[in-house]
């Protein structure tokens, strides 16, 4: 009865710590954005150039990450074609560095789709455009 009794006390400690690394493993971390967050655009960019209607919506998805996505609609008389991927910068706004260029993918006619994360924390500048021709966006990282 005393051999149970010892065992029982030894084993309450170790099926509570083997239960806690369980639980541990198992639930899931904090998340930076709820998914509704991350479905609304942080910045919205539309504008005409010469060549014809770039439009961007920039996505924040928390731990500095962020997705652009990029329609381009040129215009009859441009001779930019809907499958040129338009020029991506981003630069940090209150910060004087070069800025980083956003690689892009092809994902319909006239639509690009392009993911990273900033170094740091803070107000972004993204510039989209061709040539000399550029609209910009300001959004927040965090």
């Amino acid at each position: 009865m005393i051999i149970k009794a010892v065992c029982a006390l030894i084993g309450l400690p170790v099926l509570a710590l083997v239960g806690l690394f369980v639980w541990g493993g198992l639930r899931s971390g904090p998340a930076p954005l709820s998914e509704s967050d991350a479905l609304i655009p942080a910045a919205i960019l539309s504008e005409q150039l010469s060549d014809g209607m770039i439009e961007a919506q920039v996505y924040v998805l928390g731990n500095l990450g962020y997705r652009i996505e990029i329609q381009f609609s040129p215009s009859f008389t441009s001779n930019i074609s809907s499958t040129m991927p338009p020029e991506v910068s981003l630069s940090m706004e209150s910060m004087h560095m070069d800025g980083l260029n956003q690689p892009l993918e092809l994902v319909g006619n006239g639509a690009w789709q392009g993911q990273g994360e900033v170094p740091m924390a803070g107000m972004w500048i993204v510039n989209v455009g061709y040539g000399d021709e550029f609209a910009e966006v300001h959004f927040a990282a965090r």
